[in-house]
């Protein structure tokens, strides 16, 4: 399993470490370069691209991880997932070269924390490299096709990408209500958090309208403590399921 860990790493960590070079940025003696749209421009956009790739590669071990360990070692890695995608998306209302720079680096450090939850949950459900490296291949040609044929090239360099993240958001979690109700589990609690969320497209849409990094960042955080309450009301119903079932099988040898 040491070797599943350093396979994690291997697939995550490259793709964030080298999203964007400073050598890749003009040099000037212009202390005011840096901050020039054009060359901000190209920064944006590199870190969108490399942004995009981790993506892909989150979502797919996400999925596999979900399928190992039956939805048990997924939620921590889908906050972290989260983050990343919130702190990727704000980039292109950024005006300057120090506050993209310092969402970089936080790129950076949501990768690795993806590394090391994806390393721990690999040891406790006996993942395996091969199957993993299979699972990944797969999602990544799965989303290959489903984003050429919906999806605008480059999403995240866009300036509307949070509220496209936002209504994927949206979009995921009226997919697990539906699923949840399907097994017959009384979902309340957890879609009176979601409308919490979609109550917050008001102030989202402003900030972006506005292209007020300040109000994003607001905004940002309260969607965070919701989704997180959200996520985690799933996992205890998930749970509390899986109890029942189990205990209806036990009855049903009995």
């Amino acid at each position: 399993m040491v070797v599943a860990g350093c396979m994690v790493l291997m697939f995550l960590v490259p793709f964030v470490s080298a999203t964007v070079s400073s050598a890749t940025i003009p040099q000037s003696t212009d202390p005011n370069y840096e901050d020039r749209p054009d060359a901000l421009a190209s920064y944006k956009m590199h870190i969108a691209l490399g942004g995009e790739d981790q993506d892909v590669r989150m979502s797919g071990t996400i999925q596999y991880i979900d399928t190992i360990s039956r939805g048990a070692g997924v939620t921590t890695l889908q906050e972290i997932h989260d983050d990343y995608l919130v702190i990727a998306s704000s980039i292109p209302l950024m005006n300057t070269y120090a506050e993209i720079s310092k969402a970089r680096e936080d790129l950076r450090v949501q990768t690795q924390k993806f590394s090391e939850e994806t390393k721990v949950q690999m040891i406790l459900f006996n993942g395996t490299k091969n199957d993993m490296r299979t699972a990944l291949r797969v999602y990544q040609n799965e989303t290959e096709l489903a984003r050429s044929a919906n999806e605008s090239p480059h999403w995240l360099a866009n300036e509307s990408a949070r509220l496209t993240l936002f209504n994927k958001a949206l979009m995921e979690r009226f997919r697990t209500l539906r699923s949840l109700e399907k097994q017959g589990v009384n979902t309340t609690p957890a879609r009176n958090i979601s409308e919490q969320i979609e109550a917050q497209r008001t102030d989202l849409r402003k900030s972006l309208s506005n292209q007020s990094a300040p109000a994003l960042k607001t905004t940002n955080a309260a969607i965070r403590t919701l989704t997180r309450e959200f996520r985690k009301n799933v996992a205890s119903i998930r749970a509390a399921r899986a109890i029942e079932l189990k205990r209806d099988a036990m009855m049903a040898i009995k």
